[in-house]
């Protein structure tokens, strides 16, 4: 298992290492104003696919093993991706000619109707990767996931050294989501029922429809404070909190192998006691990647990026190791997560993210004005630890067990870590402590095999 998990590691790593160092290298290339726009865009690029592709990106994870049982199940994915993207496209070109030009200082035209455009092409190769993710097609996914993040980080970094312009970013991405739509064409037709069901579609989004409002709850908490940012303060400390944010998430990295490769064996496993213990084994090995993300992170951040990016970017470099640090209590929601999933409990996820985000909305309107950029670092680990706690709270059916006491003293010393500003090798000793009382009672006790 683990020699499968660091295959998928290093491909996801790679894949979205490339796509993260697209972002890291923008600002050597742009004004600080012009990549504060590049992170909104980004922003409303990660947003709006959550509403845009009705969850289906999700359904399929669950439902394609058994989409014998639906008709046309392929077709009604796929047309129901393209009717949703020009229903966009309509109503923004509505408000652009009622006379709304911008949006958070980006235009309506071209800026967002160029976003709509990317996000169409992006949404259905994620669609097709996750059909090959179910089919444990590794070595067409692994090279599909390659092509799409390589293709994207050569043309953007292109376009935008060419125009010297933001929009150079989403011009890029759209050449290259296009290339590798039509790589992928052959794997999202299907030959035995190629028409639309309005049954299945509603079967699917019986199941889907929270998972808009989950998804576009949970990339709120990292991406709402920077429209917040842009409204009290100005493009320019969006800029820098971008530069902040992008290093400070790249502890996402620890996770994604492990989530890729089980998410899948997860949900196919009927087996309730089989089940428990992959899931214990992703959080302990999750927890143990992020320890190791954090420390390389904290490392670049103090010694590394000082020498890369001029006078006004190091001004955030001392938040970078705060962002990361609340992303270690990330696998306890992930965990959760994929529990209620797999019970089909997929309202109560929607609820508790919008929970949330609200909690994470409120927290950053009040503080930011006062606090500026601290306050949504700050705001960003405080937030995760109330998602974690809430969603253990619900995969648990309101009790209260063992688990959410973990989420509650973990999520304390996280947050006195933070407080105290306590040096990293500290930080990683109170860790390993912690890990080891997972590993010792969480999966030794009970006899599972690591």
């Amino acid at each position: 298992m683990l020699k499968k998990i660091f295959s998928y590691g290093f491909i996801e790593g790679i894949a979205k290492g490339l796509n993260k160092l697209t972002i890291l290298l923008l600002p050597l290339l742009l004004s600080t104003t012009d990549y504060g726009k590049v992170g909104l865009l980004v922003s409303i690029e990660m947003v709006i696919p959550l509403i845009s592709l009705l969850g289906f990106e999700r359904a399929v994870l669950r439902f394609y093993g058994e989409k014998s049982k639906y008709t046309g199940f392929k077709k009604t994915i796929f047309s129901s991706a393209l009717w949703t993207h020009l229903f966009l496209i309509i109503i923004i070109s509505i408000l652009y000619g009622a006379g709304y030009k911008t949006f958070f200082g980006l235009h309506l035209f071209p800026d967002l109707i160029l976003v709509v455009v990317l996000i169409y092409f992006q949404g259905t190769n994620l669609i097709t990767l996750n059909m090959l993710r179910v089919e444990e097609n590794h070595k067409k996914y692994f090279k599909g996931r390659l092509f799409i993040q390589g293709c994207k980080f050569t043309l953007v970094l292109l376009c935008v050294f060419i125009s010297q312009h933001y929009l150079g970013y989403v011009v890029g991405a759209i050449i290259a989501a296009i290339t590798a739509n039509i790589l992928f064409r052959t794997q999202r037709t299907d030959n035995e029922q190629p028409t639309f069901s309005k049954k299945t579609f509603l079967s699917l989004f019986a199941f889907s429809w929270p998972f808009m409002f989950h998804g576009v709850a949970g990339n709120l908490l990292g991406n709402a404070d920077k429209f917040i940012l842009e409204r009290y303060m100005s493009l320019n400390e969006v800029g820098l909190y971008t530069l902040a944010y992008s290093f400070g998430s790249t502890m996402i990295f620890a996770f994604v192998g492990i989530s890729v490769f089980l998410e899948p064996m997860i949900y196919k496993e009927k087996r309730d006691a089989q089940r428990k213990q992959i899931l214990n084994k992703f959080l302990l090995i999750s927890i143990g990647f992020g320890l190791l993300a954090y420390i390389l992170i904290t490392l670049a951040s103090n010694y590394v990026l000082p020498y890369f990016y001029d006078e006004s970017y190091t001004l955030v470099f001392k938040y970078i190791p705060l962002i990361a640090i609340a992303f270690l209590i990330y696998p306890y929601y992930l965990k959760s997560n994929y529990t209620m999933i797999y019970d089909k409990r997929s309202l109560p996820i929607a609820v508790m993210s919008i929970v949330s985000a609200s909690i994470n909305i409120g927290l950053n309107v009040y503080f930011i004005p006062i606090y500026g950029i601290y306050a949504a670092v700050f705001t960003t680990l405080i937030s995760y630890i109330i998602q974690a706690f809430l969603f253990v709270f619900m995969a648990n059916k309101y009790k209260f067990n063992g688990e959410l006491l973990e989420v509650f003293i973990f999520g304390g010393i996280l947050s006195l870590c933070v407080y105290y500003k306590l040096n990293f090798y500290f930080i990683a000793i109170i860790i390993i402590f912690f890990l080891t009382y997972i590993y010792f009672y969480k999966l030794k006790s009970k006899k599972i095999e690591c």
